[in-house]
């Protein structure tokens, strides 16, 4: 990693991603290998810069401005953490690393793969719990509600990094409700890529990336029909880090000259029972 972008995370955070790599198997950690070559590296981020401007950086930028906002909701006291769609982030053990009981949300098949992960590089841990719950087809709430280490009433944290994008609008009007209902008070840092912010080759690009491991962009929604969606089921504002608010108060405090990619925004909003 770069040594000013590295200075920005901390040790045990960059350990988590390197102890990750190599738990992946080799046809899916090569490219890291070949990262490690200046050659290589300078053409694999010259071609992804021509075919995704800012696609690099908004990584970089996601993982470092996130990490900001859930410490800070661990010094305002949040009680415990939900992940969505976890996958392979490190955000389930270190906020259970804390003492907070943490629940990752995912597909059965990686939620086995992420617990031998964890287990194997000694970072599960009392508090963390890999749960097993296809979205599309079982209720959030019903699983959480169920589980004997959940509790409604406290102060919750839901993470959301990557996830809504991928369910259509029926989907996640459901999971909406289902959190609304499951814990009233309760804090979401989600992401958005707004599509239309993007020039047709440059979406075209995008949506043709996700494709190639099995995905597809299915919200239909830029970032002012998100926030009003939220805002239908009591989700109030709290910030709003957009790409250009990124590049200023980050990437352009460094030598590097790449940009964020467009249309890629991070999203915190406080829910409140009404009672």
């Amino acid at each position: 990693m770069n040594k000013e972008l590295g200075a920005l995370f901390p040790e045990w955070m960059k350990g988590f991603y390197e102890d990750l790599v190599c738990f992946l198997p080799k046809r899916l950690n090569w490219y890291y290998t070949a990262l490690e070559t200046t050659g290589l590296r300078k053409l694999f981020t010259f071609a992804e810069e021509l075919l995704l401007p800012g696609d690099l950086m908004h990584i970089v930028c996601r993982k470092y401005y996130i990490q900001q906002l859930v410490d800070e909701a661990l010094r305002e006291g949040i009680e415990q953490v939900v992940i969505l769609g976890a996958g392979f982030d490190h955000l389930g053990a270190y906020t259970s690393g804390k003492g907070l009981p943490t629940f990752e949300i995912d597909t059965p098949s990686m939620a086995l793969y992420k617990a031998q992960f964890l287990d194997k590089h000694g970072y599960m841990n009392d508090h963390l719990y890999c749960c097993s719950v296809n979205v599309n087809t079982t209720s959030i709430e019903e699983y959480l509600l169920n589980h004997p280490r959940f509790d409604t009433s406290n102060h919750t944290l839901i993470i959301a990094e990557g996830f809504f994008d991928y369910l259509n609008l029926e989907q996640t009007r459901k999971l909406l409700k289902q959190l609304s209902r499951l814990c009233p008070n309760h804090t979401l840092i989600t992401t958005l890529f707004s599509l239309n912010e993007l020039n047709f080759f440059h979406r075209l690009s995008f949506t043709s990336g996700v494709a190639l491991v099995g995905e597809a962009i299915k919200l239909p929604l830029d970032r002012d029909g998100f926030i009003d969606l939220l805002s239908e089921y009591s989700y109030n504002e709290d910030r709003i880090i957009s790409h250009q608010q990124m590049d200023a108060q980050y990437i352009q405090k460094t030598s590097i000259d790449l940009s964020v990619l467009k249309g890629f925004y991070i999203i915190q909003m406080s829910h409140l029972s009404p009672n």
